[in-house]
């Protein structure tokens, strides 16, 4: 199934489905200095370097959807991540993510804390003139992590995120696929947009 179909099928999925609220979150996300592995394949021959890489910071907004009585919430996200540097070397460019996020834990606002773990997993689309990220664009990444809501819906989550970006040279048969693990801390607010309550609470 390609990008487009997987999106179309996920938002026809969240607005007909058996969701009852909706809610965004926007959120800055800073992730902190990391090893990354850069491998190369030339000519059938491999190798493998280690890069020091500085901090990372990502910007964007989830659309979360869940049914009345459910602790998941379920929905996509949209963003920017800045590019890995190592040194002033730009290993990767920065990219456009796009991704699916299932979320557990009711969000309760009456509580001080509502815990939550979230899963997320995606498509990184290079934002680059260079048409060598192009020529093969299968650039990934997977991300958990556990977050609390607290009241006015201000969150904050920590996350450790796995992502894979590979740039190609079809003419040389060269290729490069730089990852990298990173440890991401997640400020941003949860804001409810509509909420239809089938069920009421009745008084005798």
């Amino acid at each position: 199934m390609s990008l487009k179909k997987f999106l179309f099928v996920l938002v026809s999925f969240c607005l007909i489905g058996f969701a009852h609220s909706f809610d965004l979150k926007p959120f800055t996300q800073f992730y902190l200095p990391t090893d990354i592995t850069v491998s190369r394949d030339s000519m059938d021959v491999s190798s493998e370097q280690e890069w020091e890489s500085d901090f990372i910071i990502e910007a964007g907004i989830e659309a979360l959807f869940s049914a009345e009585f459910s602790s998941m919430r379920y929905g996509m996200g949209m963003g920017f991540r800045s590019a890995q540097r190592s040194d002033g070397t730009e290993a990767t460019p920065p990219s456009i993510p796009l991704w699916a996020v299932l979320s557990f834990g009711r969000i309760k606002r009456e509580s001080f804390v509502s815990p939550y773990l979230s899963v997320k997993g995606g498509y990184l689309a290079p934002v680059s003139v260079e048409s060598s990220w192009w020529e093969r664009p299968f650039n990934y990444f997977a991300n958990c992590g556990v977050g609390v809501v607290f009241p006015l819906g201000f969150t904050l989550e920590a996350s450790v995120d796995y992502s894979s970006m590979q740039k190609s040279f079809t003419d040389d048969d060269i290729k490069f696929r730089v990852s990298s693990f990173r440890i991401g801390i997640m400020l941003a607010m949860n804001i409810e947009v509509s909420r239809d309550k089938i069920y009421k609470q009745t008084s005798d």
